[in-house]
């Protein structure tokens, strides 16, 4: 479990999500202002994607914490 907390608490899995989050969001600006479909996906679609994302976002940086506060446990116990 712990190296899996690790992977997620990676600073490069933050920028990931958040810049995927925030490529999506464009995507949808601009299929809304062309009244557009890319790939089936409506508008409302790649809005609800980069919502997806920007959760992925929040959790790597939620892991970053716990890792930080487990971290600091340790080393007062030891």
């Amino acid at each position: 479990m712990e190296k899996l907390t690790k992977f997620f608490a990676h600073p490069a899995l933050m920028w990931f999500w958040g810049s995927l989050g925030d490529a999506l969001f464009v995507v949808g600006i601009v299929t809304g202002a062309l009244k557009a479909t890319i790939a089936g996906f409506t508008p409302i679609s790649w809005f609800l994607m980069a919502i997806a994302c920007y959760v992925g976002m929040i959790w790597s940086v939620t892991m970053r914490i716990l890792v930080h506060l487990e971290s600091k446990t340790k080393s007062q116990r030891g």
